[in-house]
């Protein structure tokens, strides 16, 4: 039996290596990601922190990029459904837990780069939440920046949106070519309560226009000015 599974996996790993770039970003996580948890789970184990963000790394550069991202549904504040695919700009995809704190210094940071990128790129806030709180969080984000959020309650769960939210387990950026190939894939910076806003603003800043830099790399990347504003 472990034979023929492993006669199978390499199977379906041979012919989505042959594929390419007609591969979905979920066809390629259903693969690779058992190994992955299962990898990921000893390094925890073994509390081998730089190995975990190895594998991870690994498991973006050397299965995920080049993938086709998958298009999904998500919901607009007004609740109109909307195609992920009706992005005709570059996308960088945040994905937000509602419930979950980000860092100090990423709402500053995110504002200022849709000040100085919006035309250029859509900056999509993906949040698992519903309309109330979605709205109430939007208040805070340039207008540049989409807020789309995904209602467990009325979402069919579809494969991406599972992968999206459970997969990875994260909260995620996703660069994503205006031709919807996955450019990367990068963890946001987690919240230290201690570490001062000015810190953690510098930090996301340099986190986001690496990830815009990798979106637009044929055009010139203005600069922006460093500051908590």
């Amino acid at each position: 039996m472990k034979r023929s599974l492993l006669i199978l996996m390499f199977l379906v790993t041979s012919l989505l290596a042959a594929q390419g770039n007609d591969i979905s970003f979920s066809q390629a996580l259903n693969v690779h990601l058992p190994k992955y948890i299962q990898d990921v789970e000893k390094a925890i184990i073994h509390k081998e922190k730089d190995t975990i963000n190895h594998l991870f790394n690994h498991l973006v550069e050397s299965k995920l990029v080049g993938t086709h991202f998958d298009d999904f549904q998500s919901n607009s504040l007004g609740k109109k459904n909307i195609s992920f695919s009706k992005f005709e700009k570059p996308v960088l995809l945040i994905t937000y837990s509602a419930w979950s704190v980000p860092s100090k210094g990423e709402l500053p940071a995110l504002n200022e780069l849709a000040k100085e990128y919006g035309d250029q790129i859509d900056m999509v806030l993906l949040f698992w939440s519903d309309q109330k709180t979605a709205r109430k969080i939007a208040k805070k984000y340039h207008h540049k920046i989409k807020i789309r959020y995904v209602d467990d309650r009325d979402n069919k769960n579809t494969q991406i949106i599972r992968n999206l939210k459970h997969s990875l387990g994260l909260p995620l950026i996703f660069s994503i070519s205006s031709k919807e190939e996955v450019i990367n894939i990068e963890k946001r910076i987690v919240n230290k309560l201690h570490e001062p806003v000015e810190d953690s603003y510098l930090q996301n800043m340099e986190l986001y226009q690496s990830s815009i830099q990798r979106l637009l790399p044929n055009e010139l990347i203005s600069s922006v000015t460093i500051g908590v504003k």
